[in-house]
């Protein structure tokens, strides 16, 4: 993960194939196995899902014991509901479990068609969801709260490396602390984030050609921050009240970024800012706003 790299810085179609229902009772830590109907009795943690399949979630899970993922993933071509069910940590709120809230990842080969869909919500862990190794997969309508404001670089949904092509849409976040980050793009490239509220950062860390639309990213440390980051289309996004890192943040190593009717204000030190001279290769057009950092913004 690079949570700590980026901490120190800010500083959908489904198009995949429905098997059969798939059910289990889970006593302890299992793993789910297509073919039934996913079915928890009691608070056991982590969920293994290492089978292709359509699973359904029909109870809360956790709190999970310190250091306890909630649900690993780690095969393909599977589609997860989790019916307004909660996944939590720590059970207290403010103390998270030092954990991954939802994980999909593999040691192996690159997962695909993996797709996590709410509503649901995913309380008291460092990373509320996490992908890597995993590509053409989407999250959508999750809520993600108590972002461990005493750990840095807690992150309510990050996509590492290898991967991209992912589709986040409709997430909620809510983190408490300066260190903490909405939604992470980390070195992935050709990923659509739509739709998502966070009052944390949407932050692209070395990441091309993705598209952020209609996201808000308020009442935070930054809005939106490109580090490194290339040829993205970022449209129609809200960013305000943010005190630190501006409403939109680009760096002076981000280039063939256009930026297009967003709304940004009530942010320090800039309601958008570009740290390339005169723009660089950038281009800003239709953006309502109070402070620029340049003249070329518009």
């Amino acid at each position: 993960m690079t949570s700590n790299v980026l901490a120190t810085v800010w500083k959908a179609s489904l198009g995949f194939s429905l098997l059969a229902t798939i059910s289990i009772i889970l006593l302890s830590a299992s793993t789910a196995k297509a073919g039934t109907t996913l079915t928890i009795t009691q608070s056991t943690c982590p969920i293994v899902i290492d089978q292709p399949g359509e699973y359904s979630l029909a109870t809360d899970v956790g709190p999970c014991a310190p250091g306890a993922d909630g649900i690993d993933i780690a095969a393909s071509n599977v589609t997860l509901h989790l019916f307004g069910h909660t996944i939590a940590g720590a059970a207290t709120v403010g103390t998270c479990d030092n954990a991954l809230g939802i994980s999909i990842s593999s040691s192996g080969s690159m997962l695909t068609n993996v797709n996590v869909l709410g509503p649901a919500t995913i309380n008291n862990f460092v990373f509320g969801f996490n992908a890597a190794n995993s590509a053409n997969s989407s999250v959508k309508f999750v809520n993600v709260n108590a972002n461990c404001p005493d750990l840095g670089g807690a992150t309510g949904l990050e996509i590492d490396p290898p991967g991209g092509h992912w589709t986040l849409q409709g997430n909620v976040v809510r983190g408490p602390g300066d260190t903490t980050a909405g939604i992470v793009l980390s070195q992935v490239n050709n990923n659509i984030v739509v739709r998502n509220n966070v009052n944390d950062s949407i932050t692209m860390f070395r990441s091309d050609n993705n598209v952020i639309v209609a996201n808000t990213a308020n009442d935070n440390f930054g809005g939106i921050i490109l580090l490194g980051s290339h040829n993205n289309q970022v449209i129609a996004n809200t960013t305000s009240n943010n005190r630190d890192f501006s409403g939109i943040l680009i760096f002076g190593n981000s280039g063939g970024n256009n930026f297009s009717g967003n709304k940004s204000f009530n942010n320090l030190p800039f309601d958008m800012e570009d740290d390339n001279p005169n723009c660089g290769t950038n281009t800003w057009q239709g953006n309502k706003f109070n402070l620029a950092s340049q003249p070329c913004i518009h």
